[in-house]
């Protein structure tokens, strides 16, 4: 059902399974399994510009950072080390950020959340002003993140809409619903006004 991005098959006449190397973010950062809580989204952008290819290196953190965002809207806190991964690459003979993977919306009636992993100046705080304050520490300018942000919240707000056009029922919708936040309850006003101004 789903399709893994871990294995390939030629198109020849006798398709034959290929199967590419995979590290999961653990591996990359050289750390315990015991350590990952005390890790950061940052860290994994450093692990990106050490081992990752450099054509692929700018996208591949932007996509970090999207991941990031997508992650606070849609309550993952299950964004440990393991879920995040890097396939080998072999025409450039290298690593880069795999697919998203292990995307699990957690409904909390909370309305302060945090992370596993850190995400910006305040820690592991669930919101955008937290992860737009570590902007720099992606190489993005205001503008960059603020454009990602507005992609990933064009996106997530349309969450209940896209369920429904699945078929999933209005009672599973509604148990749900806590874990997708709009954008109003994740961010301060100071910054609605910087991101519209972007």
């Amino acid at each position: 059902m789903v399709k893994r991005f871990d294995r390939s098959w030629t198109t020849s006449a006798r398709s034959v399974e290929i199967r590419h190397h995979v590290v999961s973010a653990l591996t990359l950062l050289a750390c315990h399994e015991s350590e990952s809580n005390t890790k950061s989204y940052m860290d994994i952008a450093d692990a990106i510009r050490r081992y990752c290819v450099i054509p692929t290196v700018k996208s591949d953190i932007e996509e970090l950072f999207a991941r990031m965002i997508f992650n606070l809207f849609v309550s993952n806190d299950d964004d440990h080390l393991r879920n995040h991964a890097f396939l080998w690459d072999h025409k450039l003979k290298g690593w880069s950020l795999s697919p998203l993977y292990d995307v699990m919306p957690h409904a909390v009636i909370a309305s302060e959340r945090y992370q596993h992993l850190g995400v910006g100046p305040q820690g592991k705080l669930a919101t955008l002003d937290n992860a737009y304050g570590a902007k720099e520490r992606f190489g993005l300018s205001a503008q960059q993140a603020s454009a990602i942000i507005d992609r990933i919240w064009r996106v997530t707000r349309q969450w209940k809409t896209h369920f429904e056009n699945l078929g999933i029922t209005s009672e599973q919708i509604q148990e749900i619903s806590l874990a997708f936040r709009h954008i109003d309850d994740i961010c301060s006003p100071e910054l609605i006004k910087a991101l519209a101004k972007s």
